[in-house]
């Protein structure tokens, strides 16, 4: 039994560590086979009974089932485990563990677990095959004959594994990988970032613009600011991309570095040792170009002391002389080439590089200046202010001194306006000003300050002497210092108001010198008021001034000389205003009086005097009208209505007919008195007056018929001026109207007086005396004679004794019947015939139906009885008659010198017959009067008598000469005309004179005569009216010539005569001399205007028109009667050359005229019709044709008439025309023959074009034509730099040619020693293409591109993949363009030898130049400390491998680099050894199980690999051995 255990024991240890296989029992003898079928089933794991089969033919077991998740092998003999299981020790079955496979097993015992190859996984436990390894995330899977493996993403590739994917994904364009991730990290698009110097942006990178950067490969969105670095702006980097912190070492234009302490560094400095704070704004007066801060960025001190209107000036054309100061023009030394302060008299305000020339005058005259302005000087390395400097820098840095003032004026020769510093004249004053400490009073400012003028009529005075100043400081301009003084005049200088004193003749009140009033006077030269003149006395109103009492010599008005001295005039008197002292009051008119004393006019007789009044609405003082009277004691001037209420009554047959009156009165009416009744019966019972009817053949009591009553009869007679009484009869209703006729006057034959009656009733009253029974005013009728004959006798048969014609009325005034009186022949003013008074009785019959009523007709009395001169009255007769004519030839004549009464005053007969020429006119009174009147067609002439009327005169006759001491009775013609002798009326005047017309409108007289009419002459001579009518244009009438005028003369002086005195010029026209014709006198000729009116004088001298503005011109008119142009404005034809620029007011004048300017033409006359057609709106010149230029044309004001007439001769602009204007300034476009850089003229073209590419064309130069066919002004840039079009200078050749770059510098320049030069070995120079490099100054290098490190490159290389050259120790990852990005430093565990040119594919491809390290060795350390450059470099054992020195294994190799259990499994390799490169026969890296382990442990000799690089990397994999 032992036995059989052991036999057992023996194959189950044989098949659990690999015998040749199988379970196998050879039992080979009967006992020994019941013995195992007497025991349990030999194959361990199956199940027992019938699952355990045995085979007698084989001799060998069989399992068909097993236990523990175990299946049979394919042979049956074992329960193994399934694929995707591990046997454990317990004999179960376990998952196959993560990253490892297990295929079926065919052992029992022995596990079947293999590990995934490198770098692959499973994704889950329970692989079963090599199918289910995976590529690990950052890895590829590749199936090749040799198996599966795994190879790392490469640069800027990634995966996230899994997936057997056999590519990497990569990265998006721009992306990089970092290249010192370690193999295998690449498992997610996050290893794809932006490379230093870039950030991302969405789905691409940028590079970081300058002033940023980045120094790691990163996502980040956005750089890292040199701002954020520096806490503050002004520090940059040099250009975009920039990969560090230490890039942040450029300036910013405008700025400076600033040290610790916050100081500008304005000096080189060490940018590694200098602790750098930041950067500050560059200091004042220093310029910062920016840039490098050791080069063209160091802050540049601005040249010959110039500023910089603050901090941060980056340009040296923002170094300039401030505000005050100016730079001196001119080669100068340094010294003297430096700023320098405005002289005194002129300010500068700006901040400007100019000489002398920016420091602009104050103005004119006395002016000066101060240094008023403080410029802040601050310190350039902390800008804190060092000092203030002061200049005069502005307008109120001017000043004039006390006494002055300033004043725009016109410069007359050039129109321009200009401020003058004047001493202020007499009569004004000027400023105070401030004192200076320099003891100049003075006020600042250069602003107008006219002197101001003294107070209305106030002027300076000697007297103020000591407001005024004697002397004007005068300073150097140069130095500053005083140079003596400028003496005001004694009559200058004035500086306060208080200088300044009435004038005489005006006087100081309310605090203003106001002109003395009327009637006061002053001697002027204080502040005093005027003195009034003495008691009723004033001055004379037409003298303005009066200075003196003696000037006191009118009567103020309302004073008159009364007892000789002045006096109010009394009422009804006044005197006007402006008499002469001693003259007295005058009366007022006859109708108005004054209503005080007084009166200081005829104004003030404003009352109507007694009997005078205004009648309703008419202001006019007229006699109060019927029916009113004016009282003396009234307030007003309207007439008092007179009161009325009388009534008369009668009874006829029982029933009392009462008849009221009107009122009336007699002009002149004073009072109430003088009312009466229009009509009256007297009294109450006598109510008729027995009238005659007729008086020879004519009825003078008439039958009014149609009259029913005793009212309408009366009105009748009111009506009729003739009636003086009326008579109505009660039984018939006749009316009868009493109209006396009169022949003879008083002073013949006396007359009738009717008693008027008042208008009221005061005859009722008791008590009123039957004396009052009357108003006392009576109406007078002539002809004492015949009117009382057609009164009754019966009514007129009452004598009174009186020879007083007042007594006679005054006793009919007293009896009540009384209704009037007879009276007798009047001689004197009161007498009348003895016996002739009688009373005019009314009687009362009762019953009797007739009644009367007498007329109020104030018919006067005329009281004078002498007979009249010029009247006679026979003696025995009483007729008055006048004196008869006596005008015949030979005839004796009466004169009449009247008498004392009718019948004594006889004519007398004269003592001669009429002389010749003189005749008697009726009326004639004296013998005086004998042949003392003029015949028509003759007229007296003292000392020589009665002659025959004169030529030129006529003689109208009945004119009384005798007596006269002139010529008498000879009329002169009107002026004008002329007749011949003996005329008598003025329509004999019938012949002209020169300078005269007829106007035809009517007889000869002073209105139709008339001096000859403005704008005519009138060769009028002896011509004749004819009718009383002329035909003006056909009679010598005659209109001037056209252009000219003649001057009126006020009539009766004679007018133009003839054309030369049409001696007006009119606006628009010229005369040539000699004399005035149509010939003579033109418009004003094309281009020359005239506009207002010339005299042409005595020597008929020529008046041209003047000349229209340079460049300018203006048609003639197309008529001689029609006037040129009137003013330069008319003259809106532009010439060729020239240009208006509407300036101003726009007036045309040489101002805005202006020849073409610099790099214009100006089309125009005659070629074009260019006018300017709105004043004030330019005509604008035109450009030159693209990259052309030509001269500004100058004015040639001597010569432009003469040299453009042929221009002007042209009448209408004509396309072509030969003529040319006078202009020198471009006309047309192909004037513009001088090149503009940038262009030039291209022959076989004919054409000025933009300079082409890769030339540069510097301008100035001229083509002859633009016909020609040479090339002008291009030359070619310098081989391997290039332009773009429209280069101007050798510095726009700032682009380069592939295979060239720039080496820096100023200036671009080629050869050998030049600037562009050809690309270098190791550098590549793909060209800039579009894009341009810089040029100048501290300019860098530009265009050439060192090959990536790693690569190299031939000279003249023109792009990055001529850098193909690998250099050891670095590989071409096998995508992309050479660069940085895709040359790169070799990895971990491989090397690149070099020896490969790189072949950039038009795809990607797979790395050049770099090999794998053999497997199990890889390299040691960082780059830098083993370049990876060849295979020897790989002297790193990886775990389970080592390296097998000795056997011709004298360098690194696969066959020297051996899996662990190569060619024993009996040791373990721990790796991460190196290789001894200086012996490389020396093994390195394998131990032997046996030589670790001892004791207990030296059974574990045996450590066989199944996965390379993880089986045997250990001592504790080593095992007994199976």
């Amino acid at each position: 039994m032992q036995l059989l255990c052991d036999a057992i024991s023996h194959h189950y240890l044989a098949a659990v560590f690999g015998d040749t296989g199988g379970i196998y029992v050879s039992l080979v003898d009967l006992p020994l086979r019941r013995a195992m079928l007497q025991s349990q089933c030999p194959i361990q794991y199956c199940n027992s009974g019938r699952n355990c089969i045995y085979s007698s033919r084989t001799k060998k077991w069989r399992c068909t089932a097993c236990a523990n998740q175990r299946i049979p092998n394919g042979a049956k003999s074992e329960c193994v485990c399934p694929a995707g299981f591990f046997p454990t020790s317990d004999g179960k079955c376990s998952l196959c563990k993560d990253n490892m496979f297990c295929p079926q097993g065919q052992s029992a015992l022995r596990s079947t677990a293999r590990p995934c190859p490198a770098n692959t996984v499973t994704l889950r436990r329970g692989a079963k095959s090599i199918n289910d390894c995976f590529n690990a995330p950052g890895y590829s899977y590749r199936k090749t004959s040799d198996g599966v493996r795994a190879e790392p993403c490469g640069v800027n590739t990634w995966t996230t594994g899994l997936k057997k994917q056999t590519t990497c994904t990569a990265c998006p364009t721009g992306f990089k990988t970092d290249p010192e991730t370690v193999p295998g990290s690449h498992t997610n698009s996050d290893v794809c970032q932006a490379p230093a110097g870039s950030f991302v942006t969405g789905v691409s990178t940028t590079l970081c613009p300058k002033g940023e950067y980045s120094d790691d490969y990163s996502l980040a969105t956005a750089c890292k600011t040199c701002e954020d670095l520096y806490n503050g702006p002004g520090i940059t980097t040099a250009r975009e991309g920039a990969t560090s912190a230490k890039n942040c070492t450029w300036l910013e234009p405008g700025y400076a570095l600033m040290d610790d302490k916050k100081r500008a560094i304005l000096t080189a400095v060490d940018l590694i040792n200098t602790p750098i704070s930041g950067a500050k704004k560059c200091p004042q007066n220093y310029y910062c170009p920016g840039g490098d801060p050791n080069g063209a960025g160091m802050p540049k001190r601005c040249e010959h002391g110039m500023w910089t209107e603050e901090e941060g000036a980056s340009s040296p054309d923002e170094c300039v002389a401030p505000p005050g100061m100016y730079l001196p023009d001119g080669v100068l030394t340094a010294e003297d080439k430096r700023i320098r302060h405005c002289p005194h008299g002129t300010y500068k305000e700006t901040w400007q590089r100019v000489g002398i020339a920016g420091c602009l005058p104050c103005g004119v005259g006395y002016w000066l200046s101060d240094k008023t302005i403080f410029l802040n000087e601050l310190d350039p390395n902390t800008g804190t202010i060092r000092q203030q400097i002061g200049v005069r820098g502005s307008t109120d840095s001017c000043y004039i001194q006390r006494g002055m003032g300033a004043v725009f004026e016109r410069n007359q020769t050039t129109s321009a306006t200009v401020l003058r510093a004047i001493i202020c004249p007499a009569d004004h004053y000027g400023v105070v000003g401030v004192q200076g400490t320099d003891e100049i009073w003075k006020k600042y400012g250069r602003v107008a300050t006219p002197c101001t003028q003294c107070p209305t009529n106030m002027v300076t005075s000697g007297d103020s002497a000591d407001l005024k100043v004697a002397n004007i400081q005068v300073i150097n301009p140069t130095n500053d210092q005083r140079t003596g003084n400028f003496a005001a005049e004694s009559s200058e200088g004035y500086y306060t108001v208080d200088s300044c004193f009435t004038k005489p003749g005006y006087g100081y009140l309310q605090g203003a010198s106001q002109r003395c009033a009327d009637g006061f006077w002053s001697a002027g030269g204080h502040r005093l008021p005027c003195t009034q003149c003495p008691f009723g006395r004033t001055t004379n109103f037409d003298t303005s001034i009066n200075s003196d009492a003696a000037n006191c010599t009118k009567y103020i008005a309302g004073f008159g000389e009364l007892n000789s001295i002045p006096q109010l005039c009394a009422i009804g008197q006044y005197q006007e205003p402006q008499v002469n002292v001693g003259t007295a009051c005058q009366p007022c008119p006859p109708s108005l009086t004054t209503r005080t004393v007084g009166g200081a006019s005829q104004d003030a007789c404003d009352l109507c005097a007694a009997g005078w009044g205004t009648i309703a609405l008419n202001t006019t003082c007229k006699s109060c009208q019927d029916g009113y009277y004016g009282d003396a004691d009234r307030k007003d001037s309207a007439c008092t209505k007179c009161p009325g209420g009388r009534t008369f009554s009668y009874d006829w047959q029982g029933v009392d007919d009462i008849f009221t009156p009107q009122t009336t009165s007699k002009p002149l009416s004073s009072s109430q008195a003088d009312c009466v009744a229009d009509f009256a019966q007297t009294v109450e019972g006598a109510f008729y007056l027995d009238l005659q009817y007729k008086l020879g053949a004519s009825p003078e009591l008439l039958l009014v018929g149609g009259r029913e009553n005793l009212q309408s009869c009366v009105q009748e007679c009111r009506e009729d001026a003739k009636c003086a009484a009326a008579t109505f009869d009660y039984s018939n209703l006749n009316c009868w109207s009493w109209q006396p006729a009169t022949q003879e006057s008083f002073v013949a034959n006396g007359g009738v007086a009717f008693k008027l009656l008042s208008s009221t009733n005061l005859a009722a009253s008791t008590k009123v005396a039957a004396q009052e029974m009357g108003s006392g005013e009576y109406s007078f009728i002539p002809d004492g004679v015949n009117t009382p004959a057609r009164i009754a006798p019966s009514s007129r048969n009452t004598p009174v004794a009186t020879t007083s014609l007042l007594a006679c009325l005054k006793a009919c005034s007293n009896v009540n019947l009384c209704s009037g009186v007879v009276f007798g022949q009047l001689s004197g003013e009161d007498t009348i015939a003895a016996g002739s008074c009688k009373l005019i009785m009314g009687t009362s019959l009762p019953g009797n139906s007739l009644r009367t009523l007498i007329k109020a007709n104030f018919m006067g009395l005329n009281t004078n009885q002498a007979v009249s001169k010029g009247y006679y009255s026979q003696p025995g007769t009483s007729t008055v008659q006048i004196c008869e004519a006596e005008s015949s030839v030979g005839g004796t004549g009466f004169f009449c010198p009247g008498g004392p009464r009718p019948g004594a005053a006889p004519r007398q007969a004269c003592g001669a017959a009429n002389i010749a020429g003189t005749q008697m006119k009726v009326g004639s009174e004296s013998a005086d009067d004998c042949s003392g009147w003029l015949l028509p067609n003759y007229y007296y002439k003292p000392g020589t008598g009665v002659l025959l009327c004169e030529e030129d005169f006529y003689c109208p006759g009945g004119e009384k000469y005798k007596g006269k001491s002139v010529d008498t009775g000879m009329i002169a013609c009107p002026a004008g005309t002329n007749s011949v002798a003996g005329k008598s009326a003025i329509g004999d005047c019938n012949t002209l004179k020169a300078g005269f017309y007829y106007d035809g409108t009517g007889a000869i007289s002073a209105s139709t005569v008339k001096t000859c009419a403005e704008g005519f002459f009138c060769a009028t001579e002896g011509k004749l009216i004819n009718d009383g009518s002329v035909t003006l244009s056909t009679d010598g009438f005659t209109k001037c010539p056209d252009g000219t005028s003649s001057t009126p003369a006020a009539y009766p002086a004679a007018g133009p005569k003839e054309a030369n005195d049409c001696k007006r010029l009119l606006a628009g026209f010229q005369f040539e001399g000699t004399q005035i014709s149509d010939s003579k006198v033109s418009p004003c000729p094309a281009d020359t205007y005239f506009g207002s009116e010339r005299p042409i004088n005595l020597i008929f001298a020529a008046l041209p028109c003047d000349k229209c503005p340079e460049g300018t011109g203006v048609a003639a008119p197309a008529s001689d009667a029609t006037p040129g142009a009137l003013t330069a404005n008319a003259c809106k034809k532009l010439y060729e050359g020239y240009w208006y620029n509407g300036v101003d007011s726009g007036d045309i004048s040489t101002l805005t005229v202006k020849p073409c300017p610099a790099g214009k033409f100006c089309p125009g006359w005659p070629k074009t019709d260019t006018k300017i057609d709105k004043q004030g709106i330019p005509v604008l010149p035109r450009d030159c044709p693209d990259g052309t230029s030509v001269a500004a044309g100058t004015a040639r004001t001597i010569d432009w008439w003469d040299a453009n007439n042929d221009a002007r001769a042209i009448t209408a602009a004509a396309s072509g025309s030969t003529a040319t204007s006078a202009g020198n300034g471009a006309k047309v476009s192909t004037d513009c023959k001088t090149l503009l850089a940038g262009w030039w003229f291209k022959g076989s073209t004919k054409t000025v074009d933009q300079c082409p590419a890769d030339s540069y064309c510097v301008g100035g130069g001229t083509f002859t034509s633009w016909t020609g066919t040479l090339d002008v002004g291009q030359t070619a840039c310098p081989t391997g730099s290039g332009s773009s079009i429209g280069a101007k200078i050798i510095n726009d050749c700032n682009k380069l040619k592939p295979a060239y770059y720039f080496s820096g510098g100023a200036t671009v320049s080629g050869g050998s020693t030049g600037s562009i030069k050809p690309c270098e070995a190791k550098f590549y120079c793909p060209g800039t293409g579009d894009n341009s490099f810089t040029v100048g100054t501290g300019a860098l290098a530009a265009g050439i591109f060192a090959c990536p490190e790693g690569a190299d490159s031939d000279v003249s290389s023109d792009d990055s993949s001529d850098c193909k050259n690998l250099q050891p120790g670095w590989y071409y990852t096998g995508s992309g363009s050479v660069s940085t990005d895709t040359v790169l430093k070799c990895p971990v565990d491989s090397y690149c030898d070099g020896a490969t040119d790189i072949i950039v594919p038009s795809g990607s491809g797979p790395a050049q130049g770099i090999k794998l390290c053999p497997t199990g060795s890889g390299t040691d350390g960082d780059w830098s400390a083993a370049k990876r450059e060849n295979i020897n470099d790989c002297i790193n054992i990886k775990p389970g491998y080592y390296y097998h020195g000795g056997s011709g294994c004298t360098a690194i190799s696969d066959t020297c680099v051996l899996v662990c259990n190569d060619p024993d499994p009996n040791a373990f390799c721990t790796g991460n050894d190196n290789v001894d490169v200086n012996n490389f026969s020396t093994s390195k890296g394998r131990t032997l199980c046996s030589a670790f382990w001892t004791g207990d442990d030296a059974t574990k000799t045996y450590c066989d690999v199944s996965a390379a690089g993880t089986d045997c990397t250990k001592a504790t994999d080593c095992m007994s051995a199976p």
